[in-house]
C-alpha cells in the first residue's frame, strides 16, 4: 500500500469509528477493539489517526457490527425471488464504505481499469475506480450514438436467450489489468460477457467484485474462469 493510500485508509477508518460510536459506548468499543476509550475518543475528535494495524481492526468491526446488518436490512427480495440492490448502490455513502471496507482485497490485484455493464453496476465501478484513482469503462445494452467502432460480445442467459452488448473499440486496451464489477452475481451471464470483451481487446482480467452474489456463484465464477472473485455479502 502507498503512503497516500495507507493515509486515506487510516482516515477512513475514523469515519467508519464515527459511525460505529452513534450505535455503541466507548466502553463497548473499547472491549470489542482492545482500545483504551481515551485513544478512542482521541481518534474520533480528529487529534490523532489511527496506526494501519487499528485502522483494520476498526474496518473490520465496522463491517461486522454495521455494515453487513446494514447491507442486510437494504436487501429487498419480491414474492418471485427476484433480489433488489438499489437501496445499497444508489446510497453514495453507504456504497462508499462498503466499498472501502473491501478495499485491501481489491487493491491485491493489478488494475488498470474497472469495467462494468449498464446500469445497476456503474455506482459500484466508479466507487471502485474513484478510491483508486482509475478510469472506468461502461459496456452498454445498446450502442451509443456518436460512436462508430465498436466490440460487440454475446451475453448468453442460462434460459438459453441471448443478446449482445457493446462498448467502444478503445474503451479497453490491449495489455490492460481490467477489474470487473456489477451489483449482484445471479447467474453469472453478465460476468462472462464482461470477461469476453476483455479477450476480444486482448486485455486481462485481474479481479471481479459484486456487492452480492447469489448461491455461491463467485466461488463458482472462481473455478470456472480462474480469476479472483469476491462479494461483500452472500445470499
Amino acid at each position: 500500500m502507498k503512503k497516500a493510500e495507507e493515509l486515506n485508509y487510516r482516515l477512513y477508518s475514523v469515519e467508519a469509528l464515527r459511525i460505529l460510536k452513534r450505535i455503541m459506548s466507548y466502553d463497548k468499543l473499547s472491549s470489542i477493539l482492545n482500545i483504551p476509550p481515551t485513544a478512542l475518543s482521541r481518534y474520533v475528535n480528529g487529534h490523532v489517526i489511527p496506526s494501519l494495524e487499528t485502522a483494520r481492526s476498526i474496518l473490520n468491526i465496522f463491517k461486522r457490527e454495521y455494515l453487513i446488518k446494514e447491507v442486510n436490512n437494504r436487501i429487498v427480495v419480491d414474492e418471485f425471488g427476484a433480489v433488489d440492490s438499489s437501496m445499497i448502490i444508489y446510497d453514495p455513502v453507504l456504497l462508499k464504505h462498503l466499498i472501502i471496507s473491501e478495499y485491501e482485497k481489491i487493491n491485491s490485484v493489478k488494475i488498470d481499469k474497472v469495467l462494468t455493464l449498464e446500469t445497476d453496476g456503474v455506482p459500484v465501478a466508479y466507487q471502485i475506480a474513484s478510491m483508486l484513482g482509475k478510469e472506468v469503462a461502461v459496456a452498454r445494452k445498446a450502442k451509443k450514438l456518436g460512436i462508430r467502432d465498436f466490440l460487440e460480445i454475446k451475453q448468453v442467459f442460462e434460459s438459453g436467450t441471448y443478446r449482445y452488448i457493446y462498448i467502444s473499440r478503445n474503451a479497453i486496451k490491449k495489455g490492460e489489468y481490467v477489474f470487473l464489477t456489477d451489483d449482484i452475481i445471479r447467474t453469472g451471464a453478465t460476468i462472462r460477457a464482461l470477461v469476453n470483451i476483455c479477450k476480444e481487446a486482448k486485455a486481462n482480467v485481474s479481479g471481479i467484485f459484486a456487492v452480492i452474489s447469489l448461491k455461491k456463484m463467485h466461488a463458482k465464477l472462481e473455478d470456472e474462469l480462474g480469476i479472483p472473485v469476491s462479494s461483500f455479502i452472500e445470499l
